[in-house]
């Protein structure tokens, strides 16, 4: 069997390289090789440094921009992305399917199985739809947005979902269910894990520095109470706004900057509270991987986190309104709650949920319920 993956538009495995994700974002693929010799084809928005970033013998790359010449011009880069299809036909006619890493982008696949005939999954990390209204993006973005959704739901095979309110959104805004199922985020266990070592009764915080992670939050409860250390582990537009915060109002806060995916363990394993405080969220795999680890989550009241933790029992859930992060904070200190056993109703959480290996049982048998499909 022979899996192909558009890659997300515009995304590199350099790009993942950077940001430390390849080990994590390659794991079900590679398992699926080694345990079941189902062979990958990545098709990448990079160039040629693309070809030695990975070291899989069952995933080959094939950079779009080895075969065609990069342009300034963000519209003349979208058209030019039509020709894919056309470029890549000695590795996509050997293809069984197609699937994609995001929505975006997705124009291709659709393309691609028109022409080749193969099933095709799109995949979508989160609701770009929904995603857009919450980042009011303007009229013209949604519209193209809404469309592709429209054809995406239409012509693939299969339309992954991560969560159930991204499944019930897109029933109810375009009545259609047949083939949306739900693949939520996968955590490899086997890295993300419990050390069971003693931990500062720290917190810590990982993600992009940008105003969906509301920030802002954080800085604001900081400068009003005197709460344990935060640790923050990330990048992006508020990087330095946050530096200048810290510095000017002398806050308890360390930021740490960028760390690869793969050094995470050693920090989610030292500080015994993570906090993810965004205005809202798809599956979060900083979350899911806290909770593997043992940490102590609290998450926004929000759509993405709630319907991961469940408020005193696997974490804690708060409002992110003035004094919610010191009152949870002063209770678990003094002992209010059961850390223990709310600390294993997270791994415990993660195990039944988001195992590496419950989400590659699963995506094997759509490959193969697929295949039987077209082989009718």
């Amino acid at each position: 069997m022979n899996v192909t993956l558009f890659f997300t538009y515009g995304i590199s495995i350099d790009d993942w390289n950077t940001a430390g994700l390849i080990s994590r974002e390659i794991a079900i693929y590679e398992k699926m090789y080694l345990e079941n010799g189902v062979e990958f084809n990545f098709i990448t928005y990079g160039d040629k440094k693309d070809l030695n970033r990975i070291d899989v013998n069952g995933i080959k790359i094939y950079p779009i921009y080895t075969r065609m010449k990069y342009s300034k011009n963000k519209y003349i880069r979208i058209i030019k992305s039509l020709a894919i299809p056309f470029i890549f036909r000695d590795v996509l006619r050997t293809s069984s399917i197609f699937k994609t890493n995001q929505l975006k982008g997705s124009w291709v696949a659709i393309l691609s199985k028109i022409i080749y005939r193969n099933p095709l999954i799109i995949r979508t990390g989160y609701d770009s739809l929904k995603w857009s209204k919450f980042e009011q993006r303007g009229i013209v973005y949604t519209f193209f947005i809404k469309l592709l959704t429209k054809f995406s739901l239409s012509l693939s095979d299969q339309y992954n979902v991560t969560t159930l309110s991204d499944k019930e959104f897109l029933n109810r805004k375009f009545k259609v269910n047949k083939n949306i199922q739900i693949r939520p985020n996968y955590i490899n266990q086997e890295i993300f894990t419990d050390y069971e070592q003693e931990r500062i009764n720290e917190l810590l915080f990982v993600g992009r520095l940008e105003d969906q992670k509301n920030i802002r939050f954080l800085i604001d409860e900081y400068k009003s109470y005197q709460l344990p250390k935060l640790n923050i582990i990330g990048d992006g537009f508020y990087k330095d706004e946050l530096q200048y915060e810290i510095t000017h109002n002398n806050l308890n806060i360390n930021l740490i900057g960028k760390v690869p995916n793969y050094d995470l363990p050693n920090f989610y394993n030292k500080y015994k509270y993570f906090i993810l405080c965004s205005k809202y969220e798809g599956n979060p795999k900083t979350l899911l991987e806290a909770m593997s680890s043992g940490s102590i989550v609290i998450g926004n009241n929000v759509e993405g986190i709630k319907s991961i933790i469940e408020n005193n029992k696997n974490g804690f859930l708060i409002n992110c309104e003035k004094g919610d992060l010191e009152k949870v904070l002063k209770l678990a200190i003094n002992k209010q709650f059961d850390l223990t056993r709310i600390k294993q109703n997270s791994i415990n959480y993660v195990n039944h949920n988001h195992s590496l290996e419950n989400l590659t049982k699963m995506e094997l048998k759509d490959y193969d319920r697929l295949l039987s499909i077209k082989g009718r």
